[in-house]
């Protein structure tokens, strides 16, 4: 499987489970953890996802939260 076809499925998994792990992506696509956490990280870095200790998390919209808090 290619990098984008991983990244891409990565960022589906994501969006229907709300969270993704390191060792589940391995193993499903039959790549090393190494090579999933630099998928997750170049995804991160590109404003995607929201990079965590064993995974991934949606991207948090951080501007949205700081109008929130400003709010009260």
């Amino acid at each position: 499987m290619l990098a984008s076809q991983r990244k891409k499925a990565n960022l589906d998994a994501l969006g229907r489970d709300g969270q993704v792990l390191a060792t589940e992506l391995s193993t499903r696509f039959g790549v090393s953890e190494d090579t999933v956490r630099r998928d997750l990280r170049e995804l991160a870095s590109e404003g995607l996802l929201q990079r965590v200790h064993g995974g991934a998390l949606p991207a948090i919209a951080r501007d949205g939260a700081v109008r929130a808090r400003q709010r009260r």
